[in-house]
């Protein structure tokens, strides 16, 4: 495999826009004959396996249509057995490395997931692809250097973040700050702190991972206190000399400083639920828009936004596409015994879809229901003239709030509501409870600091925003004559109080943070034992 590296300092921008973003030049056939093609080896990779033939019998589909028709929908308890024990002998090709999911699954502490090499490679491809997409204003045009530097804000491996780590720089020589070796030893927060400081010595040209550390950082910043507090270490000539160069960027428009004051990022590319939500935050701090990405441990890196920030494309290289309708996937939610119908990328229309896919390239998941929830937004990106559908993420399956039978609740909506408040907060929970016949949203909300707030006026906000954000919350109120929504507000240090308590209890990192969305009883116990300030 030829490296990105080697493309760049040749300057085939050609070849490299072709084999890393070639998959938005594709007219919607092209993209299906992909998909077909690479469907069909997979199959016979499969037929050669236990797990294959476990999942799709001694009887091996020949077409598309056979191999949808006769081969069940999956989910990770049909794979369970063999992939907690690290079953190589079962799987359709080796395994070059494993990795894992962050365990939020009340089912599953984690869900193991074997990479082969091809779908290794497959997450530094996309990575390199989204740096080309994150530098570019046009088709084709190729702004990458042969080398760059780029803050460590990922998980090691064995999560998935940590093999997209390794496969980018097996592919193109990046410099990590810190590096992938020193990271591994350090916890999150010691990860940030020393790449910060490694980035004010030597500059830094892209990030990626969760835009809310870019936040956590501006915010620091501004405020005059930095990422994580300046030591003696950090006097060195050219930290200086970054901090006075920004400083009097700050000082020149006339306020606190900035990370963009500081750095000039070349690119920012930005993954989970909070990307949509604190994108225009990264921008305000950091000087340039995130491109926003969709991957998952079962599927790899699976979509992104083009050069206009707009909807993102799903690439036909790793993984079968299929989709459950909205409607379907609600009857399968209410029946279980219910089969969902699913279409085909180019069978999309506007709409609300779950996904599904079959893992390409020898990998084992076939027919899977990741539990994600998606919207096509449009059927093709005229600014771009890409001829694909272009999707954006809905939300997961299980997070969803239902509300009256009809007002369905997303994370994303309930986190921009809060968000369009303005409030001073920390972090927040929110979970369904019924009173006699009547739903509510129970939020619980921690602020960043003790002072007094007026939490009905805050939760009128909140409201408010929820109405105009999803037209069938308002109906709650409007066609059923009540307000769904009880807000908590807990004092700060809540959630710094249950991380520390699940870490005296041995929870992994991945564990010591409740969900956004439907925490558990026992998890909501839990964090509220600290005192609380109830509406």
């Amino acid at each position: 495999m030829t490296s990105a590296t080697t493309l760049i300092k040749q300057g085939r921008n050609k070849e490299i826009w072709k084999k890393y973003c070639g998959f938005l030049d594709l007219s919607i056939d092209e993209y299906m004959e992909i998909q077909e093609r690479l469907l069909l080896e997979q199959i016979g990779l499969l037929g050669k396996s236990m797990m294959g033939r476990l999942i799709m019998g001694e009887e091996l589909p020949t077409t598309v249509k056979e191999f949808r028709e006769k081969v069940p929908l999956t989910t990770y308890t049909d794979y369970r057995e063999y992939l907690e024990e690290k079953r190589e002998d079962v799987l359709p090709r080796e395994a070059y490395m494993w990795s894992h999911t962050s365990g939020r699954s009340d089912n599953f502490k984690f869900k193991w997931v074997p990479y082969t090499k091809m779908m290794y490679d497959s997450l530094g491809e996309m990575v390199i692809g989204s740096m080309i997409i994150a530098t570019c204003s046009k088709r084709g045009e190729i702004n990458l250097e042969p080398s760059c530097k780029m803050l460590l804000a990922t998980a090691p491996p064995p999560y998935m973040s940590g093999l997209v780590s390794l496969s980018t720089q097996d592919q193109m020589d990046v410099e990590y700050f810190p590096s992938l070796e020193d990271g591994e030893k350090m916890d999150f927060a010691e990860r940030i702190s020393a790449g910060f400081k490694l980035a004010m010595e030597k500059g830094l040209d892209y990030f990626y991972g969760i835009p809310m550390v870019l936040v956590k950082i501006g915010e620091n910043l501004e405020k005059g206190s930095g990422s994580s507090g300046f030591t003696p270490d950090m006097l060195k000539p050219a930290f200086l000399y970054r901090m006075a160069k920004g400083a009097i960027r700050a000082k020149i428009n006339k306020r606190g400083l900035l990370p963009k004051d500081i750095w000039k990022p070349k690119g920012i590319m930005a993954g989970g639920t909070d990307a949509t939500i604190y994108k225009e935050s990264v921008e305000k701090y950091w000087g340039i828009k995130p491109l926003e990405g969709f991957g998952c441990t079962e599927g790899g890196i699976i979509a992104l936004q083009a050069w206009n920030y707009d909807g993102m494309t799903f690439s036909p290289n790793d993984n079968f596409l299929e989709f459950i309708p909205y409607d379907d996937h609600l009857k399968n939610k209410e029946d279980s015994s219910y089969q969902p119908k699913t279409v085909l990328y180019n069978e999309l229309s506007t709409g609300i879809y779950e996904l599904v896919f079959t893992n390409f390239h020898g990998g084992v998941f076939t027919r899977y229901r990741v539990g994600d929830l998606f919207e096509v937004i449009s059927l093709q990106n005229e600014e771009c003239e890409i001829d694909l559908p272009q999707v954006r993420f809905y939300s997961r399956a299980g997070d969803l709030i239902n509300l009256g039978g009809f007002a369905f609740l997303t994370e994303n909506i309930i986190w921009q509501a809060i968000e369009g408040t303005g409030i001073d907060y920390n972090e927040w929970v929110a979970r369904k409870e019924l009173v006699e016949t009547n739903a509510y949203l129970n939020l619980f909300i921690e602020l960043k600091s003790a002072e007094s707030v007026d939490i009905e006026a805050l939760e009128q906000d909140i409201h408010h925003n929820l109405k105009k954000l999803n037209a069938d919350y308002a109906n709650l109120e409007d066609m059923l004559g009540y307000k769904a929504i009880n807000l908590s507000l807990l004092n700060p240090g809540s959630f710094g109080a249950y991380m520390e308590y699940q870490k005296s209890q041995g929870a992994d990192l991945s564990h010591t943070k409740p969900p956004h969305m439907q925490p558990s009883k026992d998890q909501l116990k839990v964090l509220l034992k600290g005192k609380k300030i109830k509406n």
